[in-house]
């Protein structure tokens, strides 16, 4: 059983997908500190030639704080702009009127919590996708550790045999805690996967919105469940 875990994203990239289809059980994370500045509160869609950031306001940035309690400062007209830069960006793709629907229901909510907007993305993806993972909260669980005591703690009441990080964790999991414990652990690193996006020079890094609005639900799903798109790691090795 392949247990992953992460935080909450907005407009979670392909990769990210990938890996929790990767996975048996994914747990997201909403009791750990909110990075700002990260893709937990923002992401890239085409713009040209090259990427746009689409950032979610959020209350009291400066002040440290888990994800569960992040609001959303409602006071900018944000849903607005994001709604008009996905409409002009992506009007000429092949699959725009499958996937505009679901934006301009989206920013027709009014959310207060980062948390909330992003699970509800989230399990739309899911459920596009035809995703099969097992899908938790942190919430659901009565987790106390933290950094990698925390990952073993998943692991026990998941039951999973065996975790998997991204590779750009790989200075920060202690592998040898996982062999004391006698769990497995596989790094594993998303490819960024070219594919049409209407021009000649491919953006890579982008939402996977990108990706259903020029290559529509069956190439998507396709690109992101296919194994040999992922890089990973031999057991308790880097990569």
């Amino acid at each position: 059983m392949k247990l992953s875990a992460h935080q909450l994203n907005f407009l979670p990239y392909p990769g990210l997908i990938a890996k929790i289809n990767y996975s048996d059980i994914f747990i997201y994370l909403t009791k750990i500190q909110f990075e700002k500045k990260s893709w937990q509160s923002r992401n890239q869609i085409i713009n040209g030639n090259k990427p746009l950031l689409l950032s979610v306001p959020i209350k009291n940035k400066d002040k440290i704080q888990n994800i569960e309690n992040i609001e959303i400062n409602n006071e900018m007209d944000w849903k607005k702009k994001h709604l008009k830069s996905i409409s002009i960006n992506y009007k000429k793709s092949k699959y725009y009127f499958k996937y505009i629907n679901f934006f301009e229901e989206l920013y027709s909510k009014k959310w207060e919590k980062i948390e909330d907007l992003n699970i509800y993305i989230l399990k739309y993806l899911i459920k596009k996708l035809n995703i099969k993972t097992k899908i938790f909260s942190d919430k659901d669980y009565n987790f106390k550790k933290k950094k990698n005591d925390l990952l073993i703690d998943m692991c026990i009441a998941t039951k999973a045999s065996c975790y998997i990080s991204n590779k750009g964790s790989q200075n920060y999991v202690d592998l040898q805690i996982f062999k004391q414990k006698k769990i497995n652990h596989y790094f594993i690193n998303y490819k960024n996967i070219e594919y049409e996006q209407g021009q000649n020079k491919f953006i890579p890094n982008l939402s996977i919105f990108d990706m259903l609005f020029f290559c529509g639900q069956e190439k998507t799903e396709n690109i992101v469940k296919n194994t040999n798109n992922l890089e990973v790691s031999k057991n308790y090795e880097k990569l």
